[in-house]
């Protein structure tokens, strides 16, 4: 028994070493099986869409702009392949931007600048399915498989979407033009979905360095401190570059 084992691996390696040369440079490297759960960390750069009311008064009285909500943003993923090029996902994501501010048109009765910090995070929470547009690799035997060299995907997640807008600072009230200090914070989950396209780039038979760029899609209901607001815009484009590694 151990004999007709060891026999197995042997031509199993014995069959990678002899692939065409194209195939050998493509990826020398190789698994006893085919990997069917990978763990990724990807960081990069979130891109709101800012296009509700909060944001309209935001970027009118306040010297923020619409850029200023952009930020980084880090992911993490699990991934179940359940075909040869289909994974299940589960996924989770950070971002937050934090404003420093002053009112464009008001100062105070000292000439001294109404200041305030505004706050803007949101965390994803998704399952999804990813379907790859070539194959991840090629069994050579039994006991051998060599991932190729990259493949892109395509994938689409929806889950929920937690998030908080918060300001706190100084401001005027309109109609007796007095100066209040005050925490203004809207939190709450909202439905959530978005589609992606990557790219997976094999650094070795068990790492990957991946990249992807995804646009996500949400709105919620404000919390009582923005009572007068319509709901607020979650919705967002990002990019991201990161690592994996497969089992």
């Amino acid at each position: 028994m151990g004999k007709r084992m060891s026999g197995r691996v042997l031509l199993g390696v014995l069959g990678v070493l002899l692939l065409p040369s194209g195939a050998r440079a493509q990826r020398a490297d190789f698994l006893f099986r085919r990997p069917t759960v990978s763990a990724a960390v990807r960081f990069g750069w979130s891109v709101p869409r800012t296009q509700s009311e909060i944001f309209d008064f935001t970027t009118e009285q306040l010297t923020i702009e619409r850029e200023d909500f952009s930020a980084a943003t880090v992911e993490g993923e699990i991934a179940v392949r359940v075909r040869d090029r289909l994974d299940l996902t589960l996924g989770a994501g950070y971002s937050a931007a934090s404003v420093r501010s002053e009112f464009r048109d008001w100062v105070g009765t000292d000439d001294l600048p109404i200041e305030q910090t505004t706050r803007f995070r949101r965390v994803p929470i998704e399952l999804g399915v990813k379907g790859y547009l070539r194959s991840r690799g090629r069994a050579v035997s039994s006991l051998a498989w060599v991932p190729h060299g990259w493949a892109p995907y395509v994938g689409a997640s929806a889950g929920a979407l937690v998030y908080s807008f918060d300001q706190s600072g100084d401001f005027v009230d309109y109609q007796t033009e007095d100066i209040f200090t005050k925490d203004f914070s809207s939190r709450g989950t909202a439905p959530t979905a978005h589609v992606a396209g990557g790219l997976d780039v094999s650094l070795g038979p068990h790492f990957l360095a991946i990249g992807e760029g995804r646009y996500q899609w949400a709105r919620a209901e404000m919390s009582r401190d923005f009572v007068d607001f319509d709901r607020i815009d979650l919705s967002g484009f990002q990019v991201t570059i990161g690592v994996a590694v497969r089992f």
